[in-house]
């Protein structure tokens, strides 16, 4: 539902002005009329690069402490934000001093401990200290005699060795000649702790005052965002008579209304009520109960309704929490939505705790079509065994199945079927079809299970095919209920008159659907009705081509009958055969599900680690399979949403977000 609004004109002196702005922000229920920008040398503009600031420091403190909730209390956010800036250049320097550092502490380590005071004396003294690197094969031990050769250490394949020597060249030495270090590895590797040790540092000390920065980063943005908002406010107002009246416009719901009467019986301002006019922008404020509520977010994701139009959240969000279910397909991953729902909710911000319990809704409806299509974890719940057993003669016998025909099937007595295909196509042989058909409730309720539990309901649970079934089934059903709100809303925008072309198609429709198919599933006599079914077609054809266009001569409504026949039949077709991604969803997820629990299985007959294996495969299958049927649930359905059903509902959209002027906290 959309709440209804009224357009409020004030009309302020001059002098007044400013007042009222701040009255208007406290009540906070007036959508200003947005009618400029603000000029790009406005003051107020300069607050952005200091929002700017702010948010990244916001997200950087994020980042460095996760999880971090505001305090109760804040500092001068100017001083926090630049002591928290100064710490964040002072991590960079160190990290960049670490990068510059790890190449010398690389290249310093293979000569070991050595002092280059030393060296320098000995340079001093008329020696030389020449230091050397080669691959350990082409180290030749001569040089060990003809020079003072001490080798230092060796790494991945290579020599690295010393030689002090006079003036002399060293041409006989072939090998790669090396820079002396100006330090060793040891005292490189000391500084770069020293930048660890002070990194730790600043992390600590941001941590401890994390909760208590955030809360005055966080106040800082509200404030600027505040006084950004009230600028961009006050310059909406037109100026007259020498700019002494100042007009503001602004939208107020309508259960609000009391609060700007006070506020403009307790001062000078004069103002005039409208109602919205057709081609201006309207806000749109949603209304929906606790349950459509839930689904807001998913409608917002398209666009908001025009105000005139139904909002069609309320009638999209059961047909969605269906389709969910019947793409995620398992009533054992239900399950786990709804159980994990209830701790997330325990650890989450309040104003995340309606998506979790959106999740917890989407849950049972997977519970419920895992029921109905027979599939808990992968198992398949419909072939769990078929054995007529004494207790089921009797049974059978006392829910009133013929006695000739319970003891044909007597003849299968204790016979273990494995599916429910092999079940019904031996009973089918003995007994026939029609007979089938007529008591297969009673021979399929009755058949013992392996797992005894399941014998109540498990004839309810449908097949693939019959899944195939449902999804056209419900997409008909949407598309029909699409149809209809169609009409409501042509009727809310425009009138009555200019839906009859689509009550003729909804009459057409529903008509051929219960004489059609009523007739063949011999729910209703076609021959006796034929009158009836004759005269809803004659009516629905003089909608659709006679009263389709009011305004337009006959000729003209006839054509565009003809044309907009053609459109809705092929378009019709086309939108049911959408509906088949439900099933062919559900049946992936089944049969990954069932995949996932054969291999696993298989697994157990590997000794002592087998139980390992087999549930390490199953969880991370199964948590792979609710991943990708989760994704799959929600995107399809939507799309189903967005596309299909808003076509057939006639959704135009275009409405914008009622956003009051008001001072945020």
């Amino acid at each position: 539902m959309i709440k209804e609004i009224k357009k409020y004109t004030f009309l302020i002196h001059h002098s007044d002005y400013t007042n009222m702005l701040n009255a208007l922000r406290t009540a906070g229920v007036v959508h200003i009329v947005q009618k400029r920008q603000l000029d790009e040398n406005s003051p107020v503009k300069s607050e952005q690069k200091s929002l700017k600031r702010y948010k990244d420091a916001i997200r950087q403190l994020s980042a460095l402490v996760p999880g971090v909730t505001p305090a109760d209390n804040q500092m001068e956010p100017v001083q926090v934000l630049s002591e928290f800036e100064s710490l964040l250049k002072d991590i960079e320097e160190a990290r960049h001093q670490i990068e510059l550092l790890k190449p010398e502490a690389e290249k310093s380590g293979p000569w070991g401990k050595f002092d280059i005071d030393t060296i320098k004396k000995i340079e001093e003294s008329g020696w030389h200290v020449s230091l050397f690197t080669c691959p350990e094969k082409r180290f030749e031990e001569k040089w060990k005699e003809k020079y003072a050769l001490e080798i230092i250490g060796r790494k991945r394949g290579r020599l690295y060795f010393a030689i002090i020597h006079k003036d002399d060249e060293l041409n006989d030495i072939e090998a790669d000649q090396e820079k002396i270090p100006q330090r060793t590895a040891d005292s490189v590797l000391e500084e770069i702790g020293l930048y660890k040790k002070r990194t730790e540092e600043i992390r600590s000390l941001i941590k401890q005052n994390a909760a208590l920065w955030l809360s005055s980063l966080n106040k800082s943005i509200i404030d600027i965002i505040n006084k950004f908002e009230y600028s961009e406010a006050a310059e909406q107002a037109d100026k007259y008579a020498e700019d002494n009246l100042y007009v503001l416009e602004g939208w107020v719901p309508v259960s609000e209304e009391k609060i700007i009467q006070e506020i403009l019986i307790n001062s000078d301002c004069y103002s005039y009520v409208s109602d919205p006019g057709p081609k201006e922008k309207i806000p749109v404020i949603l209304r929906n109960n606790r349950f459509s509520k839930l689904f807001e977010p998913i409608s917002n994701l398209f666009a908001l309704p025009n105000y005139r139009e139904l909002d069609l959240t309320p009638f999209f969000a059961p047909f969605f929490m269906l389709f969910f279910g019947f793409c995620l397909g398992d009533a054992g991953y239900g399950l786990i939505f709804i159980i994990a729902g209830f701790f997330i909710k325990r650890k989450i911000n309040k104003k995340y705790r309606p998506i979790i319990t959106l999740g917890q809704y989407f849950g049972i409806a997977a519970i419920i079509m895992g029921l109905v299509s027979g599939t808990f974890f992968g198992m398949n719940l419909i072939d769990t065994g078929y054995t007529v057993t004494d207790q089921s003669v009797v049974q059978m016998k006392k829910e009133g199945l013929p006695e000739n025909t319970l003891s044909i099937i007597s003849q299968v007595k204790d016979v273990k079927f494995k599916t429910r295909q092999s079940y019904t196509d031996e009973i089918v042989k003995l007994i026939g079809e029609d007979d089938y058909s007529e008591y297969k409730n009673i021979i399929l309720r009755n058949a013992e299970s392996d797992f005894s539990i399941l014998n109540s309901f498990r004839p309810y649970m449908l097949d693939s095919l019959n899944m195939f079934y449902l999804a056209l089934i419900l997409g008909a059903l949407q598309i029909i209920f699409g149809m209809i709100l169609k009409i409501v809303n042509i009727t809310k925008m425009s009138g009555f008159k200019y839906s009859l072309s689509t009550l003729g198609w909804v009459i057409l429709i529903i008509t051929l659907v219960i004489f059609k198919g009523g007739g063949k599933l011999n729910l209703i006599n076609e021959e006796q009705l034929k009158p009836l079914f004759t005269g809803l077609l004659i009516t629905a054809g003089v909608l659709i081509f006679l009263l389709n266009n009011p305004g337009k001569n006959l000729f003209v409504r006839i054509g565009m009958g003809v044309w907009d026949s053609y459109g809705a039949i092929t378009g019709i077709f086309g939108d049911l055969l959408s509906y088949i991604r439900l099933f062919a969803l559900g049946c992936s997820s089944s049969i990954l599900g069932f995949v996932f629990n054969d291999i696993s299985t298989r697994l157990l007959s590997i000794h002592y680690v087998g139980w390992l294996l087999f549930l390490v495969l199953f969880l991370v299958g199964h948590t792979i399979n609710i991943a990708l049927s989760t994704l799959g649930g929600f995107v399809h359905p939507m799309r189903l949403t967005f596309v299909e059903f808003y076509k057939n509902a006639g959704f135009t959209g275009g409405g914008i977000e009622y956003k009051p002027f008001k001072i945020k906290q």
